[in-house]
């Protein structure tokens, strides 16, 4: 059986199973993303829009990463800030997101990829 993950994931990949779900999360260049394999003949592949429009899918920022079967969120959006692990995140880009901004740690990406996984074990064809 072959990773679903293979072409994305990077040497801090860390994966579970939820619900049944493969899921993993990772660092990118700026913060922490999240991932899940979206089962065989899953409603939300039959999308007739982007699968990143889908409006029953709910996760931080909306899905940013989609191929094949495998739907991803990252957490690099206005009011985040850059992880101080990630190997970009001090390279002096000008950062315009705000005042008070929150840096998600590996726990909190992990609880978001698991309610994406909820949402679609929850999801049927009915």
């Amino acid at each position: 059986m072959t990773n679903p993950f293979d072409c994305i994931a990077n040497d801090t990949a860390r994966y579970f199973t939820h619900r049944g779900i493969n899921c993993m999360t990772q660092m990118g260049p700026f913060t922490i993303n999240g991932y899940i394999e979206v089962p065989e003949n899953h409603p939300w592949l039959d999308f007739p829009d982007m699968i990143e429009v889908h409006p029953d899918i709910e996760v931080h920022g909306g899905i940013t990463y989609h191929e094949g079967r495998v739907i991803g969120f990252d957490t690099n959006h206005l009011g985040d800030g850059h992880h101080p692990e990630a190997q970009l995140a001090n390279m002096g880009a000008p950062v315009f997101r705000g005042g008070n901004l929150h840096t998600w740690t590996w726990e909190e990406v992990e609880a978001e990829t698991r309610r994406l996984a909820d949402q679609a074990k929850d999801t049927t064809n009915d």
